[in-house]
């Protein structure tokens, strides 16, 4: 039993940091090419029926005991993006040019590419808060663990609070709230821009969320 739960464990956080890596990945649309953009696609909606089935203890006990404010606001979070997993890969499979061809979808594509732009920036804000819902857990095990002291504590705190508020002029700056809301109805790439440059914006605005999420948790844990 001990070690099943200890390979339970080993295969969650594979999984769940394989989904990190490609989240940034996904939205590097036409930087990484079509092709493999469905790709990445592709293995992160595998990764995402993984991550289902580790879990599928949490989702059998959803209607059983009691719910706190915590307990309320990560299911809400759990059940939109459980949605917005599925409705993203079957609108990005409409507009397939490469491994779902073979579907007879192609009379939907223009309706679907607007919904697959638009649902693919949620899915990164709301997989990014999500993240952050456990990092309370994932912090205190770190802690124990490395033995974690003040004076690094110090260091780290500050320089998430330093990302965090650049990820804000990023989330702003690349555009998110007009992408979410369909103000803008095709994504803009600057193919001069180093490819890093695009990473590091995307990887601020995954910690700014986070942090948001990793916050309003303690926040609710306390009522």
């Amino acid at each position: 039993m001990e070690g099943q739960k200890t390979y339970r464990a080993a295969a969650n956080r594979i999984v769940d940091t394989l989904m990190v890596l490609l989240l940034p990945m996904l939205l590097a649309y036409s930087l990484i090419g079509e092709k493999f953009h469905e790709i990445v696609g592709t293995t992160m909606f595998l990764l995402f029926l993984a991550h289902l089935f580790l879990h599928r203890k949490w989702w059998r006990s959803v209607f059983k005991g009691r719910y706190t404010p915590y307990r309320a606001c990560l299911t809400a979070v759990n059940i939109i993006l459980l949605v917005l997993m599925f409705l993203q890969p079957l609108s990005g499979m409409t507009v397939s040019k490469h491994l779902y061809t073979f579907l007879p979808l192609a009379g939907l594509a223009s309706q679907a590419r607007e919904i697959h732009m638009t649902l693919a920036y949620w899915c990164y804000v709301m997989m990014s808060f999500h993240l952050g819902m456990h990092m309370d857990l994932m912090v205190s095990i770190a802690n124990r663990k490395l033995q974690t002291g003040t004076a690094v504590r110090r260091i780290i705190s500050p320089a998430v609070w330093a990302i965090s508020a650049y990820g804000i002029y990023a989330f702003i700056q690349r555009g998110f709230p007009d992408y979410m809301f369909q103000r803008t109805l095709f994504a803009y790439f600057d193919y001069d821009e180093p490819k890093i440059a695009f990473f590091a914006d995307y990887l601020a605005i995954m910690i700014l969320f986070a942090a948001v999420g990793y916050y309003a948790g303690r926040l609710l844990k306390k009522k």
